[in-house]
């Protein structure tokens, strides 16, 4: 697949919005034995470890959830660097998806301090607010291409909150660069009764990053052939499901059905 081709699939004019990636079932057993591995390839740089938290969005009929798409707020450093990404409809090839991804820059007054007077302020702005006011015009475009202007607008419900524990490697290529990842996952529905724990899991992934989508491209072989000793060593299988899906894998058996979402999260 070229890159114009593959731009033309995901309807996206401009390259660099164009996430290819690999995804891998971790064994909960496997995942101290692969990061030691990792560690001790040559070529391969530890570059962080981060902890962060999501807040994956949706309409109320989890429209998001059956189309193929995400939206989600993501809190970095505490609170102190929180954006919006919005991923559209992909194509899937054995481990490899292929998505567009847009991301906000950092929004502001999102998350407040504790105000003077010792009362808490909970009010957040909405959804639309932080799209009218914060997002760029690429991102809101391929939201209303992908999802419609009225699925947009009735984006304001908050089903999934998702804890990560990241770790970050990385492995120079001419021209490109991979970027395998172990992530562990904590997952939590919300509803009125509070936090309620849905389930852990781990994933590897593997990231191609490259300037142009031709470089990412490019990168490939070398991807598949990184993954395929790793897959072959510790069991890894590929993951056909995003991490919204599977984070609410639950909802989704249930979101084809008649009952309503608002039913299935407020029992």
């Amino acid at each position: 697949m070229t890159a114009p081709e593959l731009c033309r699939l995901l309807c996206v004019e401009d390259h660099r919005l164009v996430e290819i990636e690999s995804k891998w079932r971790l064994p909960a057993d496997a995942a101290k034995p692969l990061r030691q591995r990792l560690h001790e390839l040559n070529g391969v740089e530890h570059v962080k470890r981060s902890v962060f938290l999501d807040q994956y969005l949706d309409t109320p009929d989890l429209r998001l959830l059956r189309g193929g798409s995400s939206l989600r707020l993501r809190y970095r450093k505490n609170g102190e660097n929180v954006y919006l990404q919005y991923k559209g409809p992909g194509v899937r090839r054995g481990a490899l998806h292929f998505r567009s991804e847009y991301r906000s820059g950092r929004l502001e007054n999102l998350v407040r301090e504790e105000s003077h007077n010792n009362l808490l302020q909970f009010e957040q702005p909405s959804v639309a607010d932080i799209l009218r006011a914060q997002s760029d015009s690429e991102m809101i475009e391929a939201m209303r291409r992908d999802l419609g202007q009225a699925a947009v607008n009735e984006i304001d419900f908050a089903p999934i909150l998702c804890q990560y524990r990241k770790d970050v490697f990385r492995v120079e290529l001419e021209g490109a660069s991979l970027s395998p990842s172990i992530d562990r996952l904590c997952v939590f529905r919300l509803d009125r009764r509070g936090p309620l724990a849905l389930s852990t899991f781990g994933e590897y992934e593997n990231e191609a990053r490259a300037d142009g989508l031709a470089a990412k491209l490019s990168a490939l072989p070398a991807l598949r052939e990184f993954d395929a000793a790793l897959s072959a060593e510790f069991g890894l299988a590929p993951e056909p499901l995003d991490k919204y899906r599977r984070c609410a894998s639950g909802l989704a058996m249930r979101a084809d059905s008649a009952e309503p979402a608002l039913a299935l999260l407020n029992p």
